[in-house]
């Protein structure tokens, strides 16, 4: 198993001083933005991600591009270096970690299998952008988007999603603050910050 042994130092951007899009001014119809949303299948996400667990910790620069159900997801370092670079195709799932190849049919298992964390990573295909799934339930905000979800599916269980701040891409309110915690450990949580999405 993989033990991603290092803590960057350049977390400043989960403080409160780093600059947050403003939020929508009145509600937004969530229903219809949702239908949207479901039918956009190719994204790009830059941004950071941190993740903290009993056995590790990683704080790194992150690209995300996405077709889903396909990916290529990408964690550097403050130099530019590859930490992690994780692809799904239709062949299977290929993980690249700390100068080693490791692959499996499945993206989820495959991580979980070289780093120890168990992420519904289909789910959070959706999850990122603001959608829930249809057995999820979820509560809104004062602007009528998303500001928890706690998963309905059998293997995502023990996760919540809470949303902390929205930004309007083209005519879409997306999330640009996310944080996963694993309720059966609330020491195991994933934060996401998005500087930026392409549609």
């Amino acid at each position: 198993m993989i033990r991603l042994a290092f803590v960057l130092v350049f977390v400043m951007f989960l403080s409160a001083c780093a600059t947050r899009p403003s939020p929508p001014e009145g509600k937004i119809n969530l229903p219809a933005q949702l239908r949207t949303l479901d039918q956009i299948k190719q994204w790009q996400i830059n941004g950071k991600l941190a993740l903290k667990g009993p056995e590790q910790s990683v704080s790194a620069s992150m690209r995300w591009q996405v077709d889903d159900p396909l990916f290529s997801f990408r964690l550097s370092n403050f130099l530019g270096v590859t930490l992690v670079d994780m692809t799904q195709t239709a062949e299977g799932a290929r993980l690249e970690a700390d100068d080693e190849v490791y692959t499996d049919p499945s993206a989820s298992r495959l991580l979980y299998q070289t780093t120890g964390w168990d992420i519904p990573l289909a789910q959070l295909l959706s999850w990122v952008k603001g959608v829930p799934l249809a057995a999820d339930s979820y509560t809104l905000n004062e602007n009528g988007l998303l500001r928890q979800l706690t998963p309905g599916c059998q293997q995502c269980r023990g996760w919540v999603v809470d949303y902390a701040g929205y930004g309007q891409v083209e005519d879409l309110w997306l999330p640009h603050n996310i944080k996963l915690t694993n309720t059966t450990d609330p020491n195991q949580w994933i934060k996401i910050r998005i500087t930026q999405w392409t549609l």
